[in-house]
């Protein structure tokens, strides 16, 4: 994979979680196989987990949660169970913590070599409070199901999980793993952008990186929309913060695509467009979905290979 240069370091560094009901999308996302790409932190460990992923590209602009990915994966490859590995963040386990970093990333370059213990370190108090929410509070978590930690254990012994410092926005990242998934002939299963849509616009780059994602009539788009925003009220028990919207990828891709006269600009011109049309489901308090069903939703499992040719790549951001 290209790296990809990033201009803005981000003034927040969001390495843990503030959504804390991700089972309401296992229905959704269970068994779906193919790629997973996903934002920011752990929780896409749990996604992937309930997906049975077979590959997943970990994609985020800001490098101390592309770090602390690196982190978790020695940490992993140390620990056999979710217990061992809180027992990492503890003060009787900081030794053999840090003796898991140097060999996990014994292998990388020096400037990542010296930056992840002081992260660590920095964040191992905190870390070690979220993390046993995450086990606790959390069903079906990667930390609360054995057999989900188990399946990310040896997800990242086999290599299929990819972390990537990138953008969603930018020219290389989002292109290779498109790339590297028709390559592989598997579609992208599960596009987990949480909130980063708050964010940003829909440029035609990030259209373009989007439409170039090989995608099947199964796969979704995860987001969580905050219920500041008129209209979208959060879980409640448990999560009185996030609404937890799921979107046909495909029809996420097609709205993409037209984008003339101020349509789907941005997330609130096209969940307003979605709403106008009808295709916006209240399933459960805090879960919406869109276009889940036909004839918006593509049938079948046939892979829908989106070729970054197709695309118009005339103008430039």
């Amino acid at each position: 994979m290209r790296p990809e240069r990033i201009f803005v370091t981000p003034l927040e560094h969001f390495t843990v979680s503030n959504e804390y009901r991700h089972e309401l999308w296992f229905p959704f996302v269970r068994e779906l196989g193919g790629v997973y790409v996903g934002v920011a932190s752990d929780q896409n460990y749990t996604l992937l987990a309930a997906a049975r992923s077979e590959l997943a590209f970990l994609v985020d602009i800001d490098r101390q949660v592309v770090d602390l990915h690196r982190i978790y994966a020695a940490l992993i490859a140390a620990a056999p169970d979710p217990a061992a590995f809180l027992g990492l963040f503890e003060p009787r386990g900081r030794k053999a913590a840090h003796e898991a970093i140097a060999a996990g990333l014994a292998n990388d370059g020096r400037d990542l070599r010296s930056r992840a213990p002081a992260l660590f370190e920095a964040q191992r108090e905190t870390l070690a409070v979220y993390l046993q929410r995450v086990r606790e509070d959390q069903p079906g978590s990667w930390l609360a199901d054995p057999e989900a930690y188990t399946y990310v254990r040896s997800m990242f012994a086999a290599g299929r999980i990819r972390v990537l410092q990138g953008n969603l926005t930018g020219r290389t990242t989002m292109a290779d793993i498109a790339a590297a998934a028709r390559a592989l002939a598997l579609p992208v299963t599960v596009l987990y952008l949480s909130n980063a849509e708050d964010y940003l616009f829909y440029t035609d780059r990030f259209a373009a990186n989007v439409a170039a994602l090989p995608s099947s009539g199964r796969s979704v788009l995860l987001r969580t929309i905050h219920d500041r925003f008129p209209g979208w009220e959060s879980a409640g028990e448990g999560d009185a913060r996030w609404n937890y919207q799921v979107q046909a990828l495909p029809d996420f891709q097609r709205r993409l695509g037209d984008r003339s006269h101020g349509r789907n600009q941005d997330r609130t011109s096209m969940l307003t467009a979605a709403l106008a049309a009808g295709v916006v489901e209240r399933r459960a308090r805090g879960v919406s979905t869109i276009a889940l069903n036909p004839p918006e939703r593509s049938g079948g499992g046939d892979l829908l290979v989106a070729r970054a040719g197709d695309a118009d790549d005339s103008r430039r951001d």
